[in-house]
């Protein structure tokens, strides 16, 4: 619990090697009453992973397909009809954040029940197009290279090799310890699309359309429509930091670096199920 909330982390899930290192982010963090796993794979490997660590851990609970059988991102939008309760506070985060600052949850709920006027908080992302524009913005990246505030921004999201450099800064950062000087203050964001690789939101405010979400898209939905439709804002709350792994134009290229390696070097001691 968190003041009068219970914080339920909820993940898109999964691959397996991903999910290997945000595993003990979650369940090293106190503040989490339940990490729901929407199984959102037909892998039977990952499958059996999703289990066994279910089994190992009390606050895992496993979402199955409330209509439709898993199909990539073209069915994620499905689970946000589990996300209702009006006593909590969901943290989405996708399967490939790589690392969670120590008391993450707790610094990002916190923000969440002091700024009460957003349908969706972000925290800071690194590697996420917007958030990355916003940290050149503020100062906090320097870099020659011309980016935009927007999702799918060529360089933001499309070049691996640029999120190759990125992820090198930040994790110098992290090891050097100056990963405080990140921070930035609230930005609000209204008709602009942002990646949902970690968003926070009541369920109260979501009981009052049911969850339904669309079949595909739900980050559009999630970003510009719904709180269009509910008159709402969303805000990127720069207090607390996470690492997202890849988008799908990145992850091939980073997938053959170090980058895994060294995020796991970072991860708290949690018993995991034995790596097949």
């Amino acid at each position: 619990m968190f003041d009068r909330y219970r914080v339920i982390v909820v993940t898109p899930a999964g691959r397996e090697r991903y999910l290997r290192l945000l595993a003990p982010h979650v369940l090293s963090q106190p503040e989490v009453d339940e990490w729901h796993l929407w199984v959102n794979t037909t892998d039977a490997g990952d499958l059996a992973f999703l289990h066994q660590l279910a089994a190992m851990h009390v606050k895992v609970r496993l979402i199955e397909p409330p209509l439709q059988p898993p199909n990539g991102t073209a069915t994620i939008g499905q689970f946000f009809r589990t996300t209702i309760a009006r006593d909590a506070i969901y943290v989405r985060l996708d399967d490939d954040i790589a690392w969670l600052e120590p008391r993450f949850v707790a610094r990002l709920v916190a923000e969440r029940i002091a700024d009460r006027d957003p349908l969706f908080l972000y925290p800071l992302i690194i590697n996420n197009a917007v958030c990355t524009w916003l940290l050149q913005k503020f100062g906090k990246l320097q870099r020659n290279v011309i980016l935009h505030p927007w999702c799918m921004d060529r360089v933001g999201w499309q070049s691996a090799e640029f999120a190759e450099a990125l992820h090198r800064w930040f994790l110098d950062r992290v090891r050097a310890g100056t990963v405080d000087e990140l921070r930035i203050p609230r930005v609000t964001a209204a008709l602009s699309r942002i990646s949902i690789n970690c968003i926070s939101w009541f369920g109260a405010d979501l009981l009052a359309i049911g969850g339904e979400f669309p079949a595909t898209d739900e980050e559009e939905f999630a970003s510009v429509e719904l709180p269009m439709r509910l008159g709402l804002v969303n805000r990127v709350s720069g207090q607390a930091i996470c690492a997202h792994f890849a988008f799908y134009p990145q992850r091939e290229h980073l997938d053959r670096t170090d980058l895994l390696e060294r995020y796991r070097e970072l991860v708290p001691a949690i018993e995991l199920p034995p790596a097949r």
